[in-house]
């Protein structure tokens, strides 16, 4: 029971509170909008645009094998020299951030000794996912860059970069987790504002990704800071209801809304579920669904410690 108690407290606190001391310093980097000249470069010769095309297909290639991670880094590398040739290219930014998302959240996160790379690896997404955003729309990058606030452009963007403030966000949590948690309080409403310009712009990105980011935040965070189970729960059945074959958010389901409820049930029966299904349901998701079965399996073997 006092392990359970304690699991509860420590998700309560762990992503997303409001105390007195918002303004603490926290681990605050620099942003890609503060860097001069972070927008856009001049023309790009046939040469370099004809081997970023050969880059870009390359990368495609590597990352539809992404559950190895060797063929996830081939794409990744090739995809870093691609923008490099033509950086304004906001469309291979917006593979790049995912890829580096995947490969700190489906391989690295695996090994204890890898921390540090888990960390940086959420990083350079969030910077790719930002050179991303400089590229798309230079007026988003000078209302943030004059404002200090990224909130400050989204009302700029529309559908197609998405991608980009989805992943930003996705790898800025996950950063801000392991930095520590002054750091989640410095930029946990940033995160929120950005992935409520997701839902209202493309709801259904990424398998019904912003709805799962809010259930997982309404269980999360404590009464006094916006959670809500019944919220919760609706986001998460929302993204189920709208792709079921998705692994990711039945996991999320279980290890954030059934432990914060205390439904062992609940818990049990999702992961289960993951574990059962065949990951290919979802062929556009098939490595994901597989990453997912492992931590599933991880998840599962601590049942006991997670419930009264």
């Amino acid at each position: 029971m006092e392990s359970a108690k304690k699991h509860v407290l420590r998700k309560g606190v762990g992503l997303l509170l409001v105390l007195p001391w918002l303004g603490a310093c926290g681990g605050a980097r620099s942003s890609v909008f503060d860097e001069e000249g972070a927008a856009l470069s001049g023309p790009v010769s046939p040469e370099a645009k004809a081997r970023h095309d050969e880059l870009v297909a390359k990368g495609d290639e590597a990352f539809a094998k992404r559950v190895e991670t060797s063929e996830l880094q081939a794409a990744i590398d090739a995809w870093s020299e691609a923008v490099r040739l033509v950086p304004n290219d906001y469309q291979t930014y917006t593979k790049l951030a995912r890829a580096q998302y995947f490969m700190a959240y489906g391989h690295l996160e695996f090994d204890p000794a890898k921390e540090a790379a888990v960390k940086e690896t959420y990083w350079s997404s969030v910077q790719n996912a930002e050179r991303g955003l400089a590229a798309f729309s230079p007026e988003f990058a000078e209302r943030v860059r004059t404002s200090g606030r990224f909130e400050a452009g989204l009302p700029v963007l529309d559908q197609r970069a998405v991608g980009l403030v989805y992943w930003r966000s996705a790898s800025l949590g996950r950063w801000a987790r392991r930095d520590g948690f002054a750091t989640v309080l410095r930029y946990k409403d940033e995160i929120r504002e950005s992935m409520k310009r997701c839902l209202e712009l493309d709801r259904d990105y990424f398998f019904g990704g912003p709805d799962r980011y809010f259930g997982a935040f309404y269980a999360v965070a404590p009464p006094y800071a916006g959670g809500d189970l019944e919220k919760s729960k609706q986001h998460f059945e929302y993204s189920i209801s709208r792709f079921p074959g998705y692994f990711g958010t039945h996991v999320l389901y279980a290890v954030e809304y059934a432990v914060k409820a205390q439904d062992r049930a609940l818990f049990l029966r999702e992961l289960q579920w993951v574990l059962d299904n065949d990951p290919n349901m979802l062929p556009d998701a098939a490595p994901e669904n597989i990453i997912e079965q492992r931590k599933a399996r991880e998840h599962m073997a601590r049942v006991d410690e997670l419930f009264e």
